[in-house]
């Protein structure tokens, strides 16, 4: 036999008050399921693989209210509804924060990426420095090295760039 849905209380009145008879369901017990997630809550520490789904998942919502802004955008421009255009504002609003959550976690990746690098370079040490090279080029390198200093005293305190391709 099919599994019928539950009647609703709405549907239930309706029925009661145009004289129809109500069929009474009984709602089907859930079954239990597990799911083993593989990520760093359950112990694996492998933060690329974690990035790339955070990532993708990030994406995907993107993609997801932008196609739920344009329908709403039509909605509203069809009926002129404020609720409608409240709507999109709201829809607006969530996806420019799951952007911004995007612009996060590849900040988050490169410190995490910066981190593991100064680990690795701290049990290195290096005693001699030897330049192989003539003239020109220790001034080319240590003027480029001093614009790049300058160029990075420039940026406004607490901002990185993120390299984003």
């Amino acid at each position: 036999m099919k599994d019928e849905e539950p009647i609703s209380r709405v549907d239930r009145n309706l029925l009661q008050a145009l004289d129809l008879p109500v069929q009474e369901t009984t709602i089907p017990t859930s079954k239990v399921v597990s799911i083993t997630v593989a990520s760093s809550v359950t112990g694996s520490a492998d933060p690329d693989r974690d990035y790339r789904e955070v990532r993708d998942n990030l994406k995907r919502i993107i993609v997801q209210s932008e196609d739920a802004i344009q329908g709403v955008l039509e909605v509203a421009a069809e009926t002129q509804s404020s609720r409608a255009y409240e709507v999109a504002a709201q829809l607006i609003q969530a996806t420019l924060e799951a952007n911004t959550k995007l612009m996060h976690l590849h900040k988050q990746l490169k410190d995490i990426k910066r981190e593991d690098t100064v680990k690795l370079a701290g049990s290195v040490t290096t005693n001699n420095n030897i330049f192989v090279g003539n003239t020109a080029e220790l001034s080319r390198f240590l003027r480029a090295r001093k614009d790049l200093e300058s160029a990075a005293r420039e940026l406004p305190a607490g901002e990185d760039i993120i390299d984003v391709g």
